[in-house]
């Protein structure tokens, strides 16, 4: 270790640079821990954030969707889109903002994180819709899909030149993957410090063990949400859609591939999936 080791939560309270995230975004995404959730509940949450709800309709009403009249309320945009697209706009326009910024901590440009990231969740909600062995909500998939790297915002100030090149060290010569070499480094890894973000954001518990664990997933004695994270993130990487340089640097658990019953032909049919999404993730990227 090269440098003064550094706790998660030391990371987090150093976090200067990370726009405040919108409250509502934070309770739709809490939604996901309730049993059933109507419209209504959506309606309620969006319709006091003004900003929020502008940047909403604006995108309900982009060329995309390409609706014949307009959408003019929170309320009709709920209805025609239903929750789960809803909660893929809010939460693109909630948090792409910040995780477009430049990474020079991980030789990433602007917006390699934010696509990786959407990219990852367009995976995991395929991976969710596909497997049968874990019953997985495709709405919660792809929000821990979405913010599986959303620690690096946080470590990425913690990476000076010398980190960098330590790490790079440890991953060549002793074969560590990205995560391992961080935390004999700083201290922790970006998946620790994502999860302290995500719990001082309050957000379900579900999503906070899928971010902590998306380079080691928890198969064993059940397989958690960790497990569709890490896969997804890693069938990102492998149709090149990295941070970085890291990508060389990310492995697949096989042990996750197989909790999720997916063989190495529903593998492929998967990745063309994530190739597919690509007009989806520009689309989600001109939100922001």
């Amino acid at each position: 270790m090269i440098a003064t080791p550094m706790t998660a939560k030391d990371l987090v309270a150093q976090i200067k640079n990370l726009p405040p995230v919108s409250h509502a975004a934070l309770k739709l995404v809490s939604l996901l821990d309730q049993p059933a959730v109507s419209n209504e509940d959506v309606v309620q949450v969006l319709k006091y954030d003004n900003v929020l709800t502008a940047k909403l309709l604006r995108a309900c009403n982009s060329p995309y969707y390409g609706f014949e009249e307009p959408v003019s309320s929170v309320e009709q945009a709920v209805l025609i889109l239903g929750h789960q697209q809803i909660l893929h706009i809010v939460l693109s326009i909630a948090f792409g903002g910040a995780m477009s910024t430049p990474l020079p901590g991980y030789a990433a440009e602007a917006k390699e994180l934010w696509a990786h990231s959407l990219t990852t969740a367009m995976a995991a909600d395929r991976i969710a819709r596909h497997t049968t062995t874990m019953d997985l909500e495709p709405a919660v998939t792809f929000t821990a899909g979405l913010l599986h790297d959303i620690g690096k915002l946080a470590l990425n100030h913690a990476l000076t030149a010398e980190a960098q090149a330590e790490i790079r060290r440890l991953i060549n010569d002793r074969n560590l993957s990205r995560s391992e070499a961080e935390a004999e480094v700083i201290g922790t890894d970006h998946g620790e410090v994502g999860a302290c973000l995500l719990e001082s954001w309050r957000l379900p518990a579900e999503i906070v063990e899928a971010v902590r664990n998306h380079h080691r997933p928890v198969v064993d004695p059940l397989p958690k949400l960790s497990t569709p994270t890490h896969v997804a993130n890693c069938l990102a990487h492998l149709i090149g859609s990295t941070v970085g340089w890291e990508g060389f640097a990310v492995r697949t658990d096989a042990r996750a591939t197989e909790a999720l019953g997916i063989t190495p032909e529903k593998l492929e049919t998967l990745m063309m999936s994530a190739h597919d999404a690509a007009a989806q993730v520009q689309h989600f990227m001109n939100l922001t």
